[in-house]
């Protein structure tokens, strides 16, 4: 699910030039062509999780794959703007599911000692797709005309939710999940199947069911306990007055991760590069290549060693080097630098991206969420994500118009030493504690 949201964004990003010429589109039509997947996501996100909780997190992640094959049907056979946007809108719902689904299912099933380093395999899966996406996009525009290559670059985007479909009946269910529902049998059955140690699993059943008592029993962070109720429609939903701390913490680490325009840099990198004097079309989709690199290879060495460095270093390094790179990429369009430099200056801004606010950002929101609350805080974490990231997609394009190349990273740079603020003073450490003891020493500092 997580490398065909990536192949959407890099196959856009190479699509979007023969899809603006087929229908002709103005800047603001093709500010909602990239823009409108995300608003949707967020819609997607907010029924993601009681979708998650009535269902399981095995079912959404099923319902993910129809979304996005669905969408991807629609946009590849588009034969006006509007059947365009209209897929790329069914595409969003997937995505907003996708980002609730599957870091809460991976955060859920995975060991406390490797959780850091599985978690962000969801991430390393969205940069891998979109480094496919660049690639394919390059190799179909040199080959194919572009009355119609387009289609072929967003239509390859339905082989990865047709291969997870076809391998989703191995895939077992969320354990914590199956004691939410009252199925500690099958909860114990599924963490020996996921390779917990036998002596081990009676302690976490345990952990898990006084944590569910806890929550059924007591209030949290001052506010009423989030507790399940059935609507209209069967879909279980939350009932809380406020979200509590752990959910505004969620809240806080979707909205950073995005504010400071990297989703600007994935979609208009080709249009930046451009603009810096960089002609050849050709030569600006491998500059997307070379941004899609940079971001994938120092995740994989991130991952490597979250779970030994801790979640706050790798998060506050990540996003103080994304702002000093921001703001020089700034500098690079008001001093006109050569092209080159705003390749490698690009390049940094996603490579620091990827060293931690990229990664770990659903990590650590999922993390500081109690078991009965995760899908919830999740849903609203995903859905102020990518909100911002619709944002910064839809307004891009009209303020780098008004205030130039520069003025739009100068602004990234502003936010993005709010983000360092965030990561600094309120970001707790989480690593190498299982998601239980997490639970208890909230509690604790609650009490």
């Amino acid at each position: 699910t997580a490398a065909t949201l990536g192949y959407d964004v890099g196959s856009m990003a190479g699509a979007i030039g023969p899809l603006s010429e087929q229908f002709e589109m103005t800047s603001v039509q093709k500010e909602v062509a990239m823009g409108s997947l995300n608003f949707i996501a967020a819609g997607g996100a907010l029924i993601a999780g009681p979708i998650a909780d009535k269902f399981g997190r095995k079912y959404s992640v099923g319902f993910t794959c129809w979304l996005f094959l669905v969408g991807t049907i629609f946009m590849t056979f588009a034969t006006s703007y509007g059947a365009l946007v209209l897929g790329r809108m069914m595409a969003g719902l997937g995505v907003g599911v996708a980002f609730v689904a599957a870091p809460v299912f991976i955060s859920e099933a995975s060991p406390s000692d490797k959780r850091g380093e599985l978690n962000t395999t969801f991430d390393v899966a969205i940069n891998v797709g979109i480094l496919l996406g660049y690639i394919f996009a390059y190799l179909v525009q040199l080959v194919l005309p572009v009355a119609w290559n387009w289609r072929i670059m967003l239509g390859l985007g339905g082989i990865f939710p047709i291969v997870v479909l076809c391998f989703l009946s191995g895939l077992p269910e969320s354990p914590r999940w199956l004691m939410i529902s009252g199925e500690k049998a099958a909860a114990e059955q599924v963490l020996q199947e996921l390779g917990s140690d036998p002596e081990e699993v009676k302690p976490t059943i345990s952990a898990m069911e006084e944590e569910l008592a806890c929550y059924r029993d007591s209030r949290y962070d001052g506010v009423p306990t989030p507790r399940l109720k059935t609507d209209c429609c069967g879909l279980q939903c939350r009932r809380c007055e406020l979200p509590g701390k752990a959910q505004r913490l969620a809240l806080g680490f979707g909205f950073w991760q995005q504010i400071s325009g990297t989703e600007a840099v994935l979609y208009y990198s080709a249009d930046y590069l451009y603009n810096a004097g960089l002609q050849n079309a050709e030569l600006r989709l491998l500059g997307n290549v070379a941004v899609g690199l940079s971001k994938l290879i120092p995740e994989l060495v991130s991952m490597r060693i979250v779970d030994q460095v801790g979640r706050r270093p790798l998060l506050m390094t990540s996003s103080f080097f994304l702002t000093v790179f921001t703001f020089l990429l700034g500098v690079s369009f008001s001093q006109n630098w050569s092209p080159v430099v705003v390749v490698i200056l690009l390049c940094l801004v996603m490579g620091s991206f990827s060293v931690g606010v990229g990664p770990f950002t659903f990590l650590c929101a999922s993390e500081n969420l109690s078991m009965n609350e995760r899908a919830w805080g999740m849903t609203m974490c995903a859905a102020l994500n990518r909100c911002t990231s619709g944002i910064v997609a839809l307004t891009a394009v009209s303020i780098s118009d008004r205030l130039g190349d520069s003025g739009l990273f100068y602004l990234y740079g502003v936010c993005g030493v709010g983000a360092s603020m965030f990561y600094c003073r309120v970001v707790p450490e989480t690593a190498c504690q299982s998601l239980e003891e997490l639970a208890a020493q909230r509690r604790l500092e609650s009490s």
